[in-house]
């Protein structure tokens, strides 16, 4: 495979990953997630340095990823919280 399509298929897995991030879909986030590794290792051994020109939009896909999963774990948290309040009153109303 040519150093230029490695690249636009590494691009398109982040891509991917990112949109599946902003979706919320996380079922398809862990698969992509899961072939990203190996993917990326892969490309860097065979083409190293030739991969540079790729790496800021790289890292910019995984800062946004990074910023979906922190805003998800807080959504989370906060819904969390509000289902602990009202299972406390659950329990209060009972007694």
């Amino acid at each position: 495979m040519s150093v230029e399509k490695v690249k636009l298929t590494l691009l398109a897995h982040s891509q991917n990953m990112l949109n599946a991030a902003r979706e919320k879909d996380w079922e398809r986030f862990s698969q992509l997630d899961s072939a990203w590794q190996p993917q990326l290792e892969s490309a860097v051994a065979e083409y190293g340095s030739e991969l540079n020109s790729i790496g800021p939009q790289l890292m910019k896909d995984n800062q946004n990823i990074q910023n979906c999963i922190q805003r998800t774990q807080h959504e989370l948290a906060v819904d969390l919280e509000k289902n602990m309040h009202a299972n406390s009153a659950v329990k209060k109303y009972l007694k």
